[in-house]
């Protein structure tokens, strides 16, 4: 028995199943005519069996074509002819002086370690890389859905890729991401930090810079800094928390506040807005007033003054003026004797009055100030009128 088994397999060859098919098909057709009325040996009958097999043997040559045509594209060409004979056959992003990330142009799924001394491929099917601002060693890969770490010098994977998510190395350490944790690993792929805590939103960026990292409480988001024994150094309790300068702005609601880089408080998270430009802190403060300060937090300007104007008043006299012919009566235009000067605060801007030597006279309380008269002006938002010594007018 288990003999006729072994000779049956034998026997069953592609131009037998072939054969059988075509007379299973044309038993198909046969019964399709007969119900239709066809006879056999018929002149119709011959002429519709011409028909579809000429239509059956155009299907199979145009099927025949199109997977010829496909494997000429995507094997032949892309795999065995254009890496040989194109210099532009592959994207070149450097890693190194020696390995580049290639990725096969018009296929951006196949990508690939490439060492240039040895003229081989060293690692296949690499999806991307990124190599750290401060030229560390060790670059990230992600391939097959997961992440890595190789050598960027020598090309050799140093740690598998075995991470969610990872980041990029800085000052020794990088972020990744593995059972839904966020943990800090050393060189040689050690847990050096791990503190119970996760990944929070889209598209984060963990980063030591002057030996603190941003991160999230899984509890509410707020965000903090950890040192680089994953202790807090500043509490997270704070919307965002951004390096500028070596300092540390931090936001809390819509207020900011400045640390200084060992962390001392230089301005507590209830100013307008900090701004640090040339070497210079700029504090807005909730009274819509400014101050410039150094970056050690000497002052060097007390009352910052964003811009002073003229302010124009419409008088009781009247002038003439001839145009094409036409006299034309206006009011004569005075200017008033005072100026208003403006102070941002956050996206909105506050007006004070000033004598022409730039002595203050109010404080910058209103949202505008206009001249009425030579010497009295209306604020507003209460639509007040105050005159040339600041003093409200009844």
């Amino acid at each position: 028995m288990k003999r006729e088994r072994g000779t049956m397999k034998k026997t069953v060859s592609a131009k037998l199943f072939f054969t059988v098919l075509w007379r299973g098909i044309r038993q198909v057709f046969s019964a399709v005519g007969k119900f239709l009325g066809m006879k056999d040996g018929g002149a119709y009958t011959r002429t519709v069996w011409c028909l579809v097999k000429g239509v059956l043997a155009t299907f199979v040559l145009i099927l025949c074509a199109a997977m010829l045509w496909v494997f000429m594209d995507e094997v032949v060409y892309r795999e065995w002819i254009r890496p040989y004979t194109s210099d532009k056959a592959y994207d070149r992003k450097e890693v190194s002086s020696r390995i580049v990330f290639q990725r096969m142009c018009y296929n951006y799924e196949e990508g690939r370690l490439y060492d240039r001394v040895l003229k081989k491929v060293i690692l296949e099917d690499v999806d991307w890389v990124a190599k750290s601002a401060d030229n560390d060693s060790l670059a990230v890969f992600a391939k097959d859905g997961k992440r890595g770490y190789f050598n960027r010098f020598t090309g050799e994977v140093v740690i598998p890729a075995v991470y969610t998510r990872a980041w990029v190395f800085s000052e020794g350490l990088a972020a990744v991401e593995k059972d839904g944790e966020l943990l800090f690993i050393d060189h040689s792929g050690q847990v050096v930090i791990n503190e119970n805590l996760t990944v929070m939103g889209e598209e984060p960026i963990y980063a030591f810079k002057n030996g603190y990292c941003v991160v999230q409480n899984p509890v509410d988001g707020k965000s903090g800094l950890i040192d680089r024994q994953g202790k807090w150094a500043l509490l997270p309790e704070y919307a965002q928390v951004f390096e500028v300068d070596g300092f540390w702005k931090v936001q809390k609601e819509d207020l900011y506040g400045l640390f200084s880089g060992t962390m001392d408080t230089l301005f507590s998270a209830d100013k307008v807005n900090i701004y640090m430009i040339d070497r210079v802190i700029e504090v807005r403060y909730d009274n819509h007033t400014a101050k410039r300060f150094d970056y050690e937090g000497n002052l060097l300007v007390d009352f910052v003054i964003d811009e002073i104007m003229q302010m124009h008043y419409a008088t009781t006299e009247l002038y003439s003026y001839e145009s094409d012919g036409v006299y034309t009566e206006s009011t004569k235009i005075a200017v008033a004797d005072r100026q208003k000067y403006m102070v941002r605060c956050g996206y909105s801007e506050y007006y004070g009055l000033m004598d022409r030597d730039g002595r203050r006279i109010t404080s910058p309380e209103y949202e505008s100030i206009e001249a009425i008269a030579k010497d009295l002006y209306l604020c507003q938002p209460h639509g007040i009128i105050i005159n040339n010594q600041g003093k409200r007018v009844e």
